[in-house]
């Protein structure tokens, strides 16, 4: 997003502090805008709620989808036009937070008996300057998935995932691929494997590069070396994300990097397929990471009802709606307290529940002009070049954006 935009957008949400939207006659309409379908059966269950309470709320959900989220959000909040509540793209967040688009839900927060339960990183994201202004609604957590049929158990270490690899090469067979190609994919499947083994992208206040941590560079070395020793794709640098999922699911690859969707879209292709999920692992596997994706839901300042707001993201966050709603439909609840005893957590999701215990997201306001190096990156050392030159040059090129946007 240019400058001049930012700018605009940023005078004119300051403008609204000094005159406040009007209370028209629909105040009582929530207008929720999200980016899944799942959002769907949320609000279904809140209005059901609404009504049995005889309370005169209803939620009208505008399904925006995962593409085109960010400048139709971003469009109406330059516009004025009025949101209610919105269930961002978690990585979005800290830039919305920076530029004021987000109502202050510090005391709602942390007014709740479950505040020290809602999971770490997803709110650290939702913060800005110590202030709350999206809560954690929806997780995505990354992880192995791994094929029985071809792997009975899945590697502990990086050093029995090389050994593994040495047999599967033997065999001319293809233990592991990645999408290289994916600046998306890499960061959700790829880089926690380097916060595993103590690595870093961006410093924990976003304000510092650090692609060419010596913890980082482990890892890309790591993998390196397996396609050296020939277990992964010799044109892995130029795969995209549904070539390594199209190929661990036609029974050709034997460990691929996916998250808690996986679950569901393997019960599909069980004839090729006996899934297995482990959590990605640091060097001498003492240690475990994921990515924690997702949404983060939010009160936007252009909203004509931010109480009735409230309402809505109290029911989102309780049992009802993190049990009986997300979790029921294939989802890792964003509250610890939720594991135990959930009845629709399977031991394959507690593997993704557990992760996103220690996982980790990046905290930048420039997340998606980051993409650009972080791409460039993978694909340059995994088509083979020095992995220090690369990522010495490409952390230089990130730390400009970061240092530009700050």
């Amino acid at each position: 997003m240019g400058g001049n935009m930012k700018l605009l957008i940023k005078l004119f949400l300051i403008s609204l502090t000094i005159l406040p939207f009007a209370k028209t006659s629909y105040a009582e309409e929530l207008i929720i805008w999200s980016r899944g379908g799942w959002s769907d059966w949320m609000v279904e269950g809140f209005n059901k709620k609404m009504a049995d309470e005889g309370k005169d709320i209803v939620a009208i959900n505008n399904l925006i989808g995962h593409a085109d989220f960010q400048v139709k959000f971003t469009a109406a909040l330059a516009a004025g036009e009025r949101v209610d509540v919105a269930n961002i793209d978690l990585i979005n967040v800290p830039y919305y937070a920076a530029i004021g688009a987000l109502e202050d839900m510090t005391d709602f927060l942390k007014s709740q008996p479950y505040y020290d339960q809602l999971n770490g990183p997803m709110l650290a994201l939702g913060s800005y300057d110590g202030t709350h202004f999206a809560a954690p609604n929806a997780a995505d957590v990354s992880g192995y998935v791994y094929n029985k049929k071809l792997m009975p158990t899945p590697p502990k270490d990086w050093a029995e995932m090389a050994s593994m690899c040495e047999d599967f090469a033997a065999k001319g067979q293809l233990m592991m691929a990645w999408p290289s190609k994916s600046y998306g994919g890499m960061i959700f499947t790829g880089m926690p494997v380097a916060w595993a083994n103590g690595g870093s992208w961006v410093s924990k206040d976003g304000k510092t590069a650090e692609l060419n941590h010596p913890k980082t560079v482990e890892w890309f070395k790591h993998y390196q070396n397996l396609i050296n020793i020939g277990c992964v794709p010799e044109n892995v640098d130029v795969w995209d994300w549904p070539d390594k999922q199209d190929g661990f699911l036609a029974g050709d690859i034997a460990m691929i990097g996916t998250g808690n969707f996986m679950i569901n879209v393997v019960k599909d292709h069980t004839e090729k397929v006996d899934a297995g999920f482990t959590a990605f692992m640091g060097s001498d596997g003492s240690s475990n990471s994921a990515f924690i994706g997702g949404d983060l839901i939010a009160i936007p300042v252009t909203t004509g009802a931010k109480e009735a707001a409230l309402e809505y993201i109290e029911y989102v966050l309780s049992e009802a709606g993190q049990i009986e709603v997300y979790t029921k439909n294939g989802g890792i609840p964003i509250r610890a307290d939720l594991f135990e005893g959930n009845p629709y957590l399977t031991d394959d999701h507690m593997v993704f529940a557990n992760a996103s215990t220690v996982g980790d997201v990046p905290y930048t306001t420039v997340y998606q002009e980051l993409m650009d190096p972080w791409q460039v990156a993978n694909q340059r050392i995994f088509a083979g070049e020095d992995v220090q030159t690369v990522l010495d040059e490409q952390n230089a090129i990130m730390q400009k954006i970061i240092d530009a946007g700050h």
